[in-house]
């Protein structure tokens, strides 16, 4: 006689109504599981088995590891041509007085020349009070920027600022001289009188877009004077505004 042991099968425990009922697989409700958020916190111990798991590996120490996570912190990329050019923008804005008193060629160039000074002396200053620290990533890798570095880059910096700068200027005074004619033909045909002349013909606006003779020189030659003159610097007696009244171009 065969024997059939049924304790352990489940299915045959069950009614047979229930069996028929179950057209569909079991499904968990998932509406009863909450999801919280989780905090993990390592331990003092945990750091030095850390330190120590890296060091019997032959890989970087853990100081290293931790000295390079604060230097990818301090890393910048660095753009002393758009520094030059917001300075310029926010010197010639107070000059200008918000837009209210139009600034001629010359004055905007001397903003270029004032921001030049401006970055010069918070690099210089950051590096004797010890508090600038730069760091940038390059095919060599990540390090440190010196004083001598940074003022070289900005240095190079102002001579490509200084071109762009002349180079505008040109073609606005060249734009501004092409509108003037157009305008005067324009006064003649309508039969003006020279006292009833547009604004473009008058001296004043003429003179506000003239470029400098050697403009580009003279805004090289600023900045070679004013680190001459910021070398003899004296901090108790002197500061950066009667040093650039000395070189500024009029």
């Amino acid at each position: 006689m065969r024997v059939t042991n049924q304790i352990n099968n489940p299915m045959l425990m069950m009614p047979q109504n229930s069996i028929k009922n179950q057209t569909k697989p079991i499904q968990l409700n998932r509406n009863h599981i909450t999801e919280n958020p989780v905090k993990v916190s390592i331990s003092q111990e945990g750091y030095e088995h850390i330190r120590s798991s890296i060091q019997q590996n032959g890989q970087e120490t853990y100081e290293s590891v931790m000295q390079r996570r604060e230097m990818l912190k301090k890393t910048r990329v660095m753009s002393y041509g758009y520094d030059l050019s917001m300075k310029a923008v926010e010197l010639n804005d107070a000059a200008s007085e918000n837009g209210t008193k139009p600034l001629s060629v010359a004055d905007r160039a001397n903003g270029y020349i004032g921001a030049y000074a401006s970055l010069y002396d918070e690099i210089v200053q950051g590096y004797e009070n010890g508090t600038r620290e730069i760091y940038v990533e390059d095919e060599l890798g990540i390090h440190r920027l010196t004083k001598e570095e940074e003022l070289k880059e900005l240095n190079e910096s102002y001579k490509r600022a200084v071109d762009d700068f002349v180079t505008m200027e040109k073609a606005n005074e060249q734009a501004y001289a092409i509108v003037t004619e157009a305008m005067k033909k324009i006064d003649s045909i309508k039969l003006r009188s020279r006292a009833g002349a547009s604004n473009y013909d008058n001296p004043t606006e003429k003179e506000r877009h003239k470029v400098p003779e050697n403009l580009k020189e003279r805004m090289l030659g600023a900045a070679e004077l004013f680190k001459q003159n910021y070398a003899k610097l004296n901090p108790d007696t002197d500061n950066l505004s009667q040093v650039l009244n000395r070189i500024n171009i009029t």
